[in-house]
């Protein structure tokens, strides 16, 4: 591009002249871009910092970015740029390394011979124009752009993934979240300030919006080692949503501690905060925890939102049948009730929809929680604070003095919390709380595990909930297919005897193009009656208590899973993502058409075999086979059969 076809904006030429010997300050005023007040209030908070007078008019508001560039490009009759749409030469940007020009606040435009010329938003930087030459072994020649325009045009260039322009440009369409803190810091109130001024902190905003409009649970921001990855979990599932560069990460890092209440100088030690966020539409709770990692701190932002503190028990996804049970459980006068499943399967969800279904005027309902996660009006929430020695079991015997008919215990972590909850139990007292097991069986060896003697549980236990979150199939990409043989094996299923319809996702604008859309429950329910009493008085195993329960009528997670996958609701995949253990997992007898264990070899309801094997070894053979490979017996009068 020839020289004299750069776009700049020169200063006017009758002006050149007046200008020669003018300062900063009295060019703006005389200019009519800036007032003799805000000129003297600027230089008197310049006094004793060190710092140019454009930065502080800038910082107080005073004078625009784009304002004070132009002035700038006046006084020292240098071209000013506009990088907005500007064509840099290709190839250019690269004369100057990347970490360079973000530090001087630089970026090369055009190359002529032995001239380089460079947009920088402070040409009287001598520092910068030393290096940059010596860098470059070019003449620099100056101009001037904005720094956040600069900085936009290197994101473009070297990460391409989100400018900062796209952040902006996105934010300006939408109504800006309001952050209100659960307590603030006092020595941050200058960080506040200081952060404010800067467009990239509403970042932050962009990122939780984004993620409360897809329905995110969490918010992953992490530190890598060139960039900051900022993830969604949604459905259980975690989703990349956008890449920042890395010299961002700092900044937003600050900006979630000052919002959340944190100290933004300890960048060591893990925090925790909390956030209240509300919007037209929405309000939240944000909960926030830092870590300090390799790359920088990481920080996840858990989405609480009050919507989901609505949902009742017909939401969640139970069979019919078990929800029954439930509603039978939750209307006993007492006796304890334990929900249990891995950390995400929705257990302090089904612990607030019982809670708001028994919830009445004559009752009094306390939870115990860590944190309180959503606000049940109705019910006494109190929260756990080990800072102050507000523990579980501190608040336990504190709240048994306060007359209560139904107790919420977030969760059983050691043996004084189990003992005070049993104990109220059997005082007249419901109480409902949860484990973390793998099923429901397995509840109760935890509990003997961490010192609960067999006969107090045995007493005082109603009924074990075990469950999972499985995503649901989006409903309006949702196609039928058949899965491949090696999918249908591990539920012991062929492709050519298909007992129903498979369904999935084809993925579309509504689902992300993910091909689901929402969560539902897998569950089982285990009713602790008289035979799983006595077993539990014994010491049982937890096989021996599964059994038990599976004779009276339990049905177990992988039962509940192959529903879901039969109606249509989910898929096989996930399915075996969520229940994974060989036990738990059923398939279906292709004469009945019922439901039975992958452990059994016959069906125990039309007693036919189940598993194919030989009639004069007994050993397992293969379906296609024509004779046994053990004892040479021929296989195909059986095939035939």
């Amino acid at each position: 591009m020839p020289e004299q076809e750069i776009k700049r904006i020169h200063p006017p030429s009758e002006k050149k002249n007046f200008v020669d010997r003018r300062k900063l300050g009295e060019l703006l005023v005389e200019t009519g871009l800036l007032t003799r007040a805000k000129l003297e209030e600027a230089l008197n908070t310049q006094k004793g910092t060190g710092r140019r007078l454009g930065q502080v008019l800038v910082e107080l508001d005073s004078i625009s970015e784009d304002e004070m560039a132009f002035a700038l490009a006046m006084q020292l009759k240098v071209p000013f740029i506009d990088l907005t749409d500007y064509e840099i030469t290709a190839g250019v940007i690269e004369s100057i390394p990347e970490e360079v020009c973000r530090k001087f606040f630089c970026i090369p435009i055009e190359k002529h011979d032995n001239v380089l010329h460079v947009s920088m938003a402070d040409p009287l930087d001598l520092n910068m124009m030393t290096e940059v030459r010596f860098i470059t072994g070019f003449n620099i020649q100056p101009a001037i752009s904005t720094a956040t325009q600069i900085l936009d045009r290197l994101q473009k260039h070297y990460h391409p993934e989100k400018s900062i322009s796209d952040v902006t440009d996105e934010l300006a369409k939408e109504e800006f979240l309001e952050f209100t803190p659960e307590e603030e810091e006092i020595d941050a109130e200058a960080e506040i300030d200081k952060l404010q001024d800067s467009p990239f902190v509403k970042m932050v905003d962009l990122i939780i919006r984004n993620a409360i409009k897809k329905g995110a649970s969490d918010v992953h921001v992490e530190a890598q080692e060139n960039h900051v990855r900022v993830r969604n979990r949604v459905d259980g599932v975690l989703q990349e949503s956008i890449k920042l560069p890395k010299w961002t990460q700092p900044i937003i890092i600050s900006r979630i501690k000052v919002l959340g209440g944190m100290d933004i100088a300890e960048r060591r030690l893990p925090q925790d905060g909390r956030i209240k966020v509300k919007a037209k539409n929405f309000s939240a709770d944000l909960r926030v925890s830092t870590l300090p990692t390799f790359y920088g701190e990481k920080a996840v932002i858990r989405i609480l939102n009050k919507q989901e503190a609505a949902m009742t028990l017909d939401d969640i996804g139970f069979s019919g049948e078990n929800l029954s049970i439930l509603r039978r459980f939750i209307r006993r006068p007492q006796g304890m009730i334990l929900i249990t499943g891995p950390t995400g399967s929705g257990k302090t969800s089904t612990l607030y929809g019982c809670m708001s279904e028994i919830r009445s005027d004559e009752a009094n309902l306390i939870t115990v929680e860590d944190p309180v996660e959503y606000e049940l009006p109705g019910i006494n929430q109190v929260q756990i604070n080990e800072k102050v020695g507000l523990t579980f079991p501190f608040i336990l015997r504190s709240i048994l003095r306060q007359d209560p008919n139904v107790l919420m215990v977030g969760e059983i972590r050691d043996q004084e919390t189990a003992e005070i909850a049993l104990q109220a139990s059997l005082t007249g007292h419901l109480v409902l709380s949860t484990l973390h097991t793998n099923d429901a069986a397995s509840g109760v060896t935890r509990l003997i595990d961490i010192g609960i003697p067999p006969f107090m549980i045995s007493s005082s236990l109603v009924g074990i909930v075990a469950q999972r979150l499985v995503r649901v199939i989006c409903p309006e990409c949702k196609e039928e297919y058949i899965p491949n043989p090696e999918l249908l094996s591990r539920i012991s299923m062929r492709q050519e005897d298909l007992p129903f319809k498979f369904y999935r996702g084809g993925g579309c604008e509504k689902c992300n193009k993910t091909g689901f859309k929402g969560r539902t429950a897998l569950e089982e329910i285990m009713i602790v009656g008289y035979k799983i009493r006595e077993l539990i008085q014994t010491g049982a195993s937890a096989d021996a208590i599964r059994e038990a329960g599976m004779a009276t009528g339990m049905t177990t997670l992988g039962y509940s899973g192959l529903e879901k996958i039969r109606q249509g609701i989910t898929t096989i995949e996930e399915v075996l993502r969520a229940v994974y253990q060989k036990e738990e997992l059923t398939t279906i007898c292709s004469h009945c058409q019922k439901a039975v264990s992958l452990d059994f070899k016959d069906c125990p309801f039309c007693k036919r075999p189940l598993v194919p094997t030989c009639e004069t070894c007994k050993r397992i053979v293969q379906p296609e086979w024509l004779v046994c490979p053990y004892c040479r017996n021929d296989l195909r009068p059986e095939v035939e059969a």
